[in-house]
């Protein structure tokens, strides 16, 4: 006997008698297991009562009764899971669809993705339309690790950012000589979107506060540095410039964020940032732009840099590296400066001087550049190679309080560098 396909002509002839044709037909499709049609009623309704589906007894046979009545559960699991069931009208091909199982069960596809699915078939009836496929649906699904990017999402940051181009014009150095210095700007761990207040962070931080630090340092190391002459200005950005990488508000591995504005707007702020802050320091000398990747902004930055490097393709004065490459290196005279977010300091030397091996032979100075803990820090030298961690003029925000990335000051590092001596000047810009 055949189980489920009796349940299925059971449903279908619910709340009514079966008619003496069907009974005739199923007492010889199926060996006369009942002795009599309310038997086989009997029969349906104890199966569906055992399975939590049994369908409210109507005589006019509508079909949405058994979706009505079949018990929809969603359970939430410790480890972020969740698992549905319900039932949902399907075709066969929809049931292999991932896209359509996580739709159909009510998951953003951007944010969740599937672990498990189990589809069994429930045929049901109605006077109108017949017999109809639905499935008994089951899946279990997890918050994504990381954001799904999309068209629509691309199609919005085109369509969001506004730098206003009317007052576009090449930047003109007025400093600039063969001076055998050039002036090292690196802005780290800027965390623009931060949100932070004094009650629960113990400081004040957001995207206006940012922005007035941001200029503070770039007109305070333009002041400063007046009387000097340069061949080039290196202009770093990256380093966690941005606090969050898409529009959830998390990191790049989907950490939450405390952020302060929507994620498109940040596209266009951070955008016009970059852009004022390589004309502002255009007007010193020739500029080069390093962009270094990042933990919690790659995919955003990414972006903007893309950007930045199309606003000044046509420029002769600045040239933008806007590789992802996760280390970066650049060479001045005897000096070779090595940038990184992050890495294992122990393996500072070996990774230098295998990644640069073809640069750093000639010199006499090799300096690594991190940020990423948010203070200022001198290591040991290991051999000819400094190892320094950059300072950052943003706030803190819960998790760099917990765990202690918290530096007595907000100040900036500017390095001037000579051709043949190396760092010759340090200009701190403190936030007061």
């Amino acid at each position: 006997m055949d189980k489920e396909k009796l349940l299925d002509i059971g449903i279908q002839f619910r709340g009514g008698k079966f008619p003496s044709e069907t009974w005739d037909s199923l007492n010889k499709k199926y060996g006369h297991p009942f002795k009599s049609g309310e038997g086989f009623r009997c029969f349906v309704k104890k199966e569906l009562k055992k399975l939590n589906k049994l369908p409210s007894k109507d005589n006019g046979n509508n079909e949405e009764n058994i979706e009505n009545t079949y018990k929809t559960t969603i359970e939430i699991g410790k480890d972020n899971t969740q698992t549905s069931d319900r039932l949902i009208r399907m075709s066969e091909e929809d049931a292999k669809d991932v896209d359509y199982l996580l739709k159909a069960h009510g998951y953003d596809i951007l944010q969740w993705e599937l672990v498990s699915a189990r589809n069994n078939i429930w045929n049901s009836y109605s006077k109108q339309d017949g017999v109809q496929t639905l499935y008994s649906s089951k899946i279990t699904v997890k918050p994504r690790s990381e954001y799904l990017w999309n068209e629509e999402d691309i199609q919005r940051i085109i369509n969001n950012i506004r730098i206003d181009y009317s007052d576009k014009i090449n930047i003109i150095p007025k400093r600039c000589d063969d001076s055998g210095n050039i002036l090292v700007l690196p802005i780290a761990d800027f965390h623009y979107n931060l949100l932070a207040d004094e009650y629960s962070t113990g400081n004040n931080y957001n995207t206006e506060i940012a922005k007035e630090y941001y200029y503070h340092v770039l007109n305070d190391v333009v002041e400063r540095t007046m009387h000097e002459r340069f061949e080039k200005v290196l202009f770093v950005v990256g380093n966690d410039f941005v606090n969050a990488d898409n529009i959830n508000g998390t990191t790049t591995k989907g950490t939450p964020q405390d952020n302060n504005t929507a994620w498109f707007n940040i596209i266009n702020n951070v955008t016009q940032l970059i852009v004022d802050g390589v004309s502002i320091l255009g007007t010193i000398a020739p500029v080069d732009v390093l962009y270094v990747p990042s933990n919690h902004d790659l995919h955003t930055m990414y972006g903007i840099m893309q950007i930045v490097n199309a606003w000044f393709r046509n420029d002769k004065n600045v040239k933008v590296d806007s590789s992802p490459l996760p280390r970066k290196y650049y060479k001045y005279g005897k000096t070779l400066l090595g940038f990184s977010h992050d890495i294992k300091v122990k393996d500072a030397l070996k990774i230098f001087t295998s990644e640069a091996k073809n640069k750093w032979s000639d010199c006499n100075h090799m300096i690594w550049m991190l940020a990423h803990l948010h203070q200022q820090m001198i290591y040991d030298k290991q051999g000819y190679l400094e190892i320094m961690r950059l300072p950052t003029i943003s706030g803190w925000s819960r998790w760099s309080n917990n765990n202690g990335y918290v530096q007595s000051d907000k100040k900036n590092q500017a390095f001037i560098i000579n051709k043949d001596l190396g760092i010759t000047n340090v200009i701190n810009t403190v936030i007061k």
